[in-house]
């Protein structure tokens, strides 16, 4: 039960400075002061609390359960603005984005510093030619912004919830709403994270309770700084962005009413958020036309965020994987991993070392992974084996069991003809498994239909006059695809081949746009297309 500070309070300044939590606020327009109840935690350390023992006059009274389940008018009607066919949206997915739903995900500590000595996370891409470095910032809604003291950055990574991915991925569907997402902002109410997130179908929660999960939820994700160095990309010129938020967390709005008895309940929350410098560079769509910046995006599933809300306490490693399969199986070509590297991702790199020097702790961390992947089977992500380093007798067993037939004659055969070969279905697992499998791989996975779809969005017409205009048959991006196969280039060589980006290429491929004709004559050559 929270607290609340009533009519009587003669401002006298003694219960503010004796919150730890910074829970007890100033009044913005007036005198007094109030308590935000998703910070008031009642001081469970003493007998009673620290601000209660501070007030001479008695101003601070619990604050009384609300009774009821009557809905409020108060709030603003929550529109949905993204997963309008209920199944998928668009959402950002550049190299930024990806790797600030590594941070919230993995929760690795970070070693590296930075020129000022503090910690921070550097993700080098290009083959070392430009970088990423993120870090933490101790209060997302302080300005100016101050990033976090050394010695505190372990502690806060070690309590970022992985439901704040969820929340991170939330905000980058809005920002593909917008036409200047870095210029633009959006709001969102607690009603549409509850829907987003299917909290709205929690009756095991408070109101409050649910509002105090939102709100720490959104300020985890818009704790992230980035500072970019990008090289040259095709056309798009080497560019460095100054460290800023992944996301502005522009605006916190409450929402209160009031019962007969004249207690304050909060009702409601409303948040405004912008994204960061970033999408300038990543979701810029008139650059993008001109060949001068870049704007990739995805395909966000709904059930992605209902599976990792539901299952991130029982399988943690698996929902880990599925927000690193959100981008990886995304990109076109070879999608073979390395079981080490999946396990690097879902466990962390402490525990697979503890795994391989620490007696008896593989056997713990092999019975996780495969059940793990087992969820993520069932979720609708069929892993793909490779039969020469991932053979039968190490493959899981229910990955094994699948192929048990249905029919109880042809089931019946089945067991005959088991029983019959060398190594049988029921036979224990090899010796060598541990060591075989960490260099395993697995060849892919089997992606179900929301995974497989692309979000297409309509680009205006150009208008072209040309009095000699001659009209060439457009190549389709199945064409260039099955010919650059042919040829065993890969989207990157024949980027760099063509001068363009990797990302052009991709969508070029994927039909997201056309061609203008002297980049098809190009491709004709690079492809050597009749």
């Amino acid at each position: 039960m929270t607290y609340t500070i009533k009519d009587n309070c003669i401002i006298c300044d003694s219960c503010q400075p004796q919150c730890p939590n910074g829970a007890i606020k100033p009044v913005a327009e007036g005198d007094g002061y109030w308590i935000d109840p998703t910070l008031c935690d009642r001081c469970p350390d003493v007998a009673i609390p620290r601000c209660v023992a501070a007030c001479s006059i008695g101003s601070l009274t619990p604050l009384q359960a609300k009774k009821g389940r009557r809905k409020s008018t108060l709030l603003p009607p929550a529109i949905p603005a993204i997963f309008l066919n209920g199944k998928t949206t668009a959402f950002a997915s550049s190299m930024v984005v990806w790797e600030a739903c590594n941070v919230l995900a993995q929760r690795q500590p970070w070693q590296t510093t930075d020129s000022e000595g503090q910690r921070c996370y550097r993700r080098v891409v290009h083959r070392g030619r430009g970088e990423m470095r993120f870090r933490l910032v101790a209060d997302p809604t302080r300005d100016p912004l101050r990033p976090m003291a050394t010695d505190k950055v372990g502690e806060t990574m070690a309590q970022f919830d992985i439901r704040a991915t969820c929340m991170h991925l939330i905000f980058a569907a809005y920002a593909t709403t917008l036409d200047c997402p870095w210029q633009e902002s959006f709001v969102l109410n607690d009603q549409h994270i509850e829907q987003y997130l299917g909290l709205d179908k929690r009756k095991d929660l408070t109101k409050l309770d649910k509002l105090t999960l939102i709100k720490k939820l959104v300020y985890q994700s818009c704790q992230l700084l980035v500072a970019i160095d990008w090289p040259c990309q095709g056309r798009v010129k080497a560019f460095s962005v100054d460290e800023q938020p992944v996301w502005h967390l522009l605006d916190t709005e409450y929402f209160f009413e009031e019962d007969p008895q004249g207690y304050r309940h909060l009702i409601g929350l409303g948040f405004t958020v912008r994204a960061g410098i970033w999408a300038k560079y990543f979701l810029n769509k008139h650059d993008y036309r001109r060949q001068i910046a870049f704007y990739q995006y995805g395909t966000l599933p709904y059930s992605l965020l209902t599976e990792v809300m539901s299952n991130w306490q029982q399988h943690e490693g698996a929902m880990r994987l599925l927000l690193w399969f959100l981008f990886k199986l995304r990109l076109e070509g070879d999608h073979r991993m390395k079981v080490r590297t999946l396990l690097r991702i879902a466990y962390g790199e402490d525990r697979l070392m503890e795994a391989t020097t620490v007696r008896g702790a593989h056997k713990r961390l092999l019975k996780t992974f495969e059940s793990d992947l087992a969820t993520i089977h069932c979720y609708g992500l069929k892993p793909l084996f490779d039969p020469e380093t991932y053979a039968l007798d190490i493959q899981p067993l229910w990955a094994r069991a699948a192929d048990i037939p249905d029919d109880v004659d042809d089931a019946f055969e089945f067991w005959v003809n088991d029983a019959n070969q060398a190594r049988s279905l029921t036979d224990a697992a090899p010796r060598d498994k541990w060591q075989r499998l960490i260099n395993a791989r697995i060849l892919g996975f089997e992606l179900s239909e929301e995974w497989q779809q692309t979000v297409r969005r309509r680009t205006p017409k150009r208008n072209r006059q040309s009095s000699h205009s001659v009209r060439v048959e457009r190549l389709s991006g199945s064409v260039i695809k099955a010919a650059r196969q042919r040829q065993n280039f890969t989207q990157r060589a024949l980027a760099e081949q063509l001068g363009k980006s990797q990302s052009w290429v991709r969508d070029v491929e994927n039909g997201r746009f056309g061609i203008l004709p002297e980049d098809q004559a190009r491709l004709c050559q690079a492809l050597k297309i009749q």
